[in-house]
């Protein structure tokens, strides 16, 4: 659990920083933007919160398949375009998230996964009605 609670609060830390190239060892030593972390230990966590972020997106990527499946010949065309839009790839960090939280507080992947995967249903359509 702490390693979850640790992956966390970098990416929070991370995020809060308005622009990602703030965010170089150089600039950040030098930041006038106050975190607890220090440019060694970011590095790396970076490194483990790359590697959790790999290790979630296959089930991500598979439960979003599963989750616009047609399942009667009426809605065949509505799910295939569905699927256009929701499958064309991405970093996933909004199901991350929500997994990486549920995780942090004992529960599971599996729990989050439905959760996870309307975050990201949310997502995609607001970027096609933006």
């Amino acid at each position: 659990m702490a390693k979850f609670s640790s992956i966390f609060a970098a990416f929070l830390a991370v995020s809060s920083i308005q622009s990602a190239n703030a965010f170089t060892p150089a600039k950040l030593a030098h930041s006038s933007v106050k975190t607890s972390l220090n440019v060694a230990a970011a590095e790396s966590t970076f490194t483990s919160l790359d590697e959790y972020l790999l290790s979630k997106k296959a089930p991500i990527e598979a439960a979003l398949e599963a989750s616009v499946k047609s399942r009667i010949p009426q809605t065949d065309k509505i799910c295939e375009s569905m699927a256009y839009s929701l499958l064309a790839g991405g970093k996933r960090i909004r199901p991350v998230l929500c997994i990486a939280a549920c995780e942090m507080f004992g529960g599971s992947q599996e729990t989050a996964m439905p959760t996870a995967v309307a975050l990201e249903m949310i997502h995609t359509m607001r970027l096609i009605h933006d």
